[in-house]
């Protein structure tokens, strides 16, 4: 099997050139054996009876006369010969110039004269025509030149527009593997090596992406982890000396609650796909309704304790196709977030809505909200804004970041605006499979992006 493309570009030139030469030798001996040859041979035949008829009828002065005028007319030297190669004129021999026996007609180039003979039918005649070759006319040789030229020209396109191009592309792609994450193709061509760069591009994008996402979630998870381990060896030592060992104990248990908590929340988070990528893992028919119930109950502690109430209005009566405990930890997250920064004895507000292609879940909360320029790196792994919406203990920053990966993974959208007062968290996912189980194709995130933001609009106009 041939390594390079160039050289198998190089063998199929090869291979293509040898077939149309032969190809072209083959349709020019047909055409000179078929239509040139039997074309010139009839005129050396009339001229050869030309010249015989001037002679039995005129004599010597009408053949003389005739071969002048052929002389004049196609240049070189015009005779014609007795039986045995003397000329009829002057009875000179010309023996030398007849074809060797048993022809009877011959007509090519010998030593740079170009030569026609041809004899009667009756043996008593030869037609002689001799021309020296001055200038030589275009033969099918630079047809030939000209089909290698065709060919040679046709291979160096194809190495120049498809091999040179290959190559570029596999540079690239061993320069991203080898550690290079900012290289990309950036081709403006519309052909399938154009599809292919743009798909180099686009995941070369979301793989430096998520690799810088990656980082920094080592970055803050090494931040996170200084300080609760640090105050943990603090305290095992103060243990073994302070009078009071049991507070001392009491404070090795919150920061232990803390790391366990934060191994949690890391776990929930390794388990979802990055950067909104395909999962394996089996997806089932889900209903959004009772999720959401299940979701309300679930957070029933934390919002009896701030005295809040979770009003829910709309509906999703189809079923959806999805992973439930990822839907489900997504739906917990955003609703355990929304009571942590409401204030107490407010409401908040999940609303249910869906349409022919999405389904969507919005939760609002009255509590302070968050700068406009932060709206979207409340996603982001360990943020957390401040003061307005100051973390507590348990809050690391991670549930948001959890929430967007589940709802990506479903090829969903997840967004925050500012509801004034407050903040409202919008999560669509595509209606993937109705329980009518009809599938549809996934939609393009955009699509979910307008419907969101026209949702959220038409909200704040409600208001």
């Amino acid at each position: 099997m041939m390594r390079s493309l160039s050289t198998a570009v190089s063998i199929g030139c090869l291979f293509v050139l040898v077939i149309c030469l032969l190809l072209a030798h083959g349709f020019f001996d047909k055409m000179d054996r078929v239509s040139i040859e039997p074309v010139f041979h009839t005129m050396d035949r009339i001229e050869l009876q030309d010249a015989r008829s001037a002679l039995e009828n005129g004599g010597l002065p009408a053949l003389r006369t005739y071969l002048a005028r052929l002389d004049a007319d196609f240049g070189g030297t015009h005779l014609l010969l007795d039986r045995s190669g003397r000329d009829v004129e002057n009875g000179v021999s010309h023996f030398d110039l007849l074809p060797p026996a048993p022809l009877t007609h011959a007509r090519g180039e010998h030593h740079g004269v170009f030569d026609i003979e041809q004899q009667s039918d009756d043996g008593a005649y030869w037609f002689i025509a001799t021309k020296p070759i001055q200038s030589r006319p275009v033969s099918f040789v630079s047809f030939y030149l000209l089909i290698i030229g065709i060919v040679l020209s046709l291979g160096a396109l194809c190495t120049g527009y498809i091999v040179l191009p290959l190559r570029r592309t596999a540079a690239i792609v061993g320069s991203f593997g080898v550690g290079n994450m900012g290289v990309r193709i950036r081709a403006t061509r519309k052909d399938e090596i154009g599809i292919l760069a743009r798909s180099y591009d686009s995941m070369a994008d979301r793989i430096e992406g998520a690799f810088k996402r990656e980082r920094q979630l080592l970055q803050d998870l090494s931040h996170e982890l200084r300080a609760p381990l640090a105050r943990l060896s603090f305290s095992t030592k103060l243990a073994r000396t302070a009078e009071d060992q049991q507070e001392a104990l009491d404070e090795v248990k919150r920061d232990l609650d803390r790391l366990g908590f934060l191994v949690s929340e890391l776990t929930a988070l390794s388990i979802s796909p990055l950067g909104g990528g395909e999962d394996d893992r089996q997806n089932t028919l889900m209903d959004l309704e009772t999720m959401v119930a299940e979701s309300v109950h679930d957070c029933r502690l934390e919002s009896t304790a701030k005295q809040c109430s979770i009003a829910c209005t709309g509906s999703a009566p189809e079923l959806i196709l999805g992973r439930p405990e990822d839907l489900k930890r997504a739906i917990d997250n955003v609703l355990r977030n929304a009571v942590r920064y409401s204030p107490h004895g407010a409401t908040i507000e999940v609303v249910l809505k869906q349409s022919a292609e999405w389904s969507t879940i919005s939760v609002r909360d009255f509590g302070p909200g968050v700068p406009k320029d932060l709206l979207d790196r409340i996603f982001d792994p360990f943020f957390q804004v401040e003061p307005a919406r100051s973390a507590s203990q348990t809050n690391l920053g991670l549930g948001l970041c959890i929430a967007r990966r589940a709802i990506e993974s479903h090829h969903g959208v997840i967004s925050a605006m500012n509801a004034s007062p407050g903040l409202r968290i919008s999560l669509a996912v595509p209606n993937q499979l109705r329980s009518t189980g009809q599938k549809n194709e996934v939609r393009d995130v955009s699509g979910a992006r307008t419907y969101v933001q026209e949702r959220e609009v038409g909200a704040s106009a409600d208001r």
